[in-house]
Formats: structure tokens, C-alpha cells, sequence
């Protein structure tokens, strides 16, 4: 998969949101990393263009954010609405949760996002695309 280009600026931010996460972050993200025994590998505050996602899943593109109070705003919605549809232009489904669900119900936060990422397409090996010929002993070429 290529590799974005992110600022340094970007990359310090997102250092700084992992140290001092929410309570509700926390508890999502205890119960998020679970999901790697079933092929869902997330990242915590990791940098997607101009924005840093809460979580993220490269296979498949799965993002979820966790909203506080400031979410509410109209300043916040319009914030988000433009990082939601960076995000799916990107290829990403954005599933949004709010933070009091968070502190009470991670696991089932955790659960709802493992069902609907299952649904998404995954990525295929990167060494095997179907346009590549098959490497020398593993198949017959031009018979």
C-alpha cells in the first residue's frame, strides 16, 4: 500500500492524543485491540492526511472516532462532516460512537465495529495481484 505523506507536525499530535486519551478511548481501545485474533488490526490516533483518526483498520479501511461534547457544535459538525468525507474519499467507512457509550459499553462498541468491518471487502496479498505471472516453478506459463 503506498505510503502518505505526513507532516512531522502530524505525527507529534498524534503522539500526543495516544499519551492523554479519554477514559472512553481507553476502554474502546482495550477492547479494539482484541479484534486482532480475528484479522482486524487497529491503530490508536494515527495520522490520515490533515487529520488524525481516533482508530484505524488499513484491511479493510474501517475508521472510528470517538465524540465528545465539543462533536456537537456547529463548529465541530462542520469539522467532522469535512473529516468524514476526507476519510471516505480516501476509501475509509467512518463508524462514529459516542463518548458515554464508550465508557459504559466498549465491548459492544467493539463488537459492532467487528461485524461491520467483516463486511467490507478485504485487501488481497500484495505479492499475489492476479495480473502477476506466476513465479518460476508455481504453475505453467504459456501451455
Amino acid at each position: 500500500m503506498p505510503r502518505t505523506l505526513v507532516t512531522a507536525e502530524m505525527r507529534i499530535k498524534a503522539k500526543g492524543q495516544r499519551r492523554f486519551a479519554t477514559r472512553g478511548e481507553t476502554l474502546v481501545w482495550y477492547e479494539l485491540r482484541d479484534l486482532k485474533a480475528e484479522g482486524l488490526k487497529f491503530r490508536r490516533q494515527s495520522p490520515i492526511g490533515p487529520y488524525v483518526a481516533d482508530f484505524v483498520c488499513f484491511d479493510p479501511k474501517v475508521v472510528v472516532e470517538i465524540d465528545g461534547d465539543q462533536h456537537e457544535t456547529e463548529s465541530g459538525k462542520r469539522h467532522d462532516s469535512n473529516r468524514d468525507e476526507y476519510m471516505r474519499a480516501s476509501g475509509f467507512m467512518v463508524l462514529r460512537y459516542d463518548a458515554g457509550d464508550a465508557l459504559t459499553h466498549a465491548w459492544h462498541i467493539a463488537r459492532d465495529v467487528r461485524d461491520k468491518a467483516g463486511a467490507l471487502p478485504r485487501l488481497p496479498h500484495p505479492s499475489r495481484y492476479a495480473s502477476h505471472p506466476p513465479r518460476e516453478g508455481e504453475g505453467e506459463v504459456g501451455v
